[in-house]
């Protein structure tokens, strides 16, 4: 009876998940093609370089409490005094971080030319690390409860697309889009903040100094593997159009947006399962191992239909954004197909070192992920220009795959995973 109430907390929590995601991620993608009419691909590819600047300062907000703070209040959850004390040191703390950020982002607009003749993109731009760092995903996460902070963030992506509908109407106007998406962030960051509170009547409590240090202490090898993830996630359109152009950005940007939307399902899952896994691994390994029987298994199966559907309706999917000139985009997206199933298997492996505080062995396989990505793309983008990218990514999610569930051997916790397993 417990094993089902779980799996359906899990599915709940999915599915929540599946609309706060879809609703970052998939909106976005889903106005693209209006966007590209009225900014030229070439303009969405200064965008899209611009968006990988904000998603790196944004992860370095974010600090590692999606995990770190995510686990501890799974395991002291109906505890408010202690709730309370966590959820005002973490906002205190992002606060702090975003003013260290927003001066570095003075600093690259002053020295760096790049930055310098784009400066109004990447200053309205903020916006959108200001409202992540508002946002409490990780709080409902670990009380798991995130229903709640689906609706209003559906509801602030929303207003994110009418404002583009409205406003984006000529190639000047692209400065204007990640303003759009920080507006939608912080009104759902704002609305969370207050639901949480009232949810789980947390009293108001100052953070400290002391609490804020010992947090940025905690986080900073989960922040650090979070920068190697988006690095190599991020990084590449960005290295892409150092050696080539602004339109062949573009294209590659497009496939590349509709893999990450895709990617977002077994992260998504990643995240419904967190919780629960720190809690059952607690009572021993015949426990995560009939969870992960029960609840991966299938997912995994799902994952690899997925990747099938997307293979075959790239042509179509492609079409829609980018019309008859869409350059190789049609083969950029197939390649991508493989990638959210490789993610997807690395995921009991991942999440079992998070919830054993494995942070070192979980830093290590990121960052060297990270490395590899940054080494391949430097040489694979010569030869086969965004093809190359394309498999340097691949190369990496796969890389990373094997490390983790290396590491899961390497520190005695494969026995979590599998009965057969020491």
């Amino acid at each position: 009876m417990e094993s089902t109430s779980r799996r359906n907390r899990v599915f709940s929590n999915f599915i929540a998940l599946g609309i706060l995601q879809g609703a970052n991620f998939l909106l976005p993608v889903l106005v693209m093609p209006f966007v590209i009419r009225k900014i030229g691909a070439d303009g969405y590819g200064v965008v899209a370089v611009a968006q990988v600047v904000m998603l790196m300062f944004s992860t370095v907000c974010d600090y590692g409490f999606n995990l770190t703070a995510t686990r501890e209040l799974a395991m002291h959850r109906n505890d408010a005094a202690k709730n309370a004390r966590l959820f005002f040191t973490v906002l205190g703390t992002k606060m702090v971080i975003c003013i260290a950020l927003f001066l570095l982002l003075l600093l690259l607009i002053t020295f760096v030319p790049f930055f310098k003749a784009h400066f109004q993109l990447y200053l309205f731009g903020f916006s959108w690390v200001v409202g992540q760092a508002l946002l409490v995903s990780w709080f409902f996460q670990g009380v798991e409860k995130m229903k709640y902070i689906t609706i209003y963030t559906l509801l602030a992506r929303s207003l994110f697309v009418v404002l583009v509908f409205i406003f984006i109407r000529e190639r000047a106007d692209y400065r204007f889009f990640i303003l759009f998406m920080g507006a939608g962030s912080m009104v759902a960051g704002i609305f969370s903040i207050v639901k949480a509170i009232r949810l789980c009547e947390l009293p108001v409590i100052r953070p400290v100094w002391s609490d804020i240090k010992h947090e940025l202490k905690e986080g900073w090898p989960v922040m650090m593997s979070n920068i190697s993830i988006n690095t190599f996630l991020s990084i590449n359109v960005f290295i892409l159009r150092l050696f080539t152009n602004d339109l062949i950005a573009g294209y590659y940007s497009v496939a590349e947006k509709i893999f990450l939307a895709a990617r977002q399902l077994p992260v998504m899952f990643s995240q419904a399962v967190y919780p629960p896994l720190c809690q059952l691994m607690q009572k021993g390994k015949m426990s995560t191992q009939s969870f992960f029987r029960s609840v991966y298994i299938p997912f995994l199966l799902l994952m690899l239909l997925a990747g099938l559907l997307l293979f075959g309706f790239a042509p179509f999917i492609i079409s829609l954004f980018l019309g008859a000139d869409s350059g190789n985009a049609v083969l950029l997206l197939r390649l991508f197909c493989f990638g959210p199933l490789i993610v997807c298997l690395h995921i009991p492996a991942s999440q079992l070192l998070m919830a054993a505080n494995q942070k070192k062995s979980y830093l290590r396989v990121l960052t060297a992920g990270a490395m590899l990505n940054m080494i391949g793309n430097l040489l694979l983008v010569q030869v086969w220009g965004p093809v190359g990218t394309t498999v340097t990514v691949l190369l990496t999610e796969l890389f990373i795959t094997v490390g983790f569930n290396r590491a899961l051997y390497k520190n005695k916790l494969a026995g979590y995973l599998s009965a057969g397993a020491n």
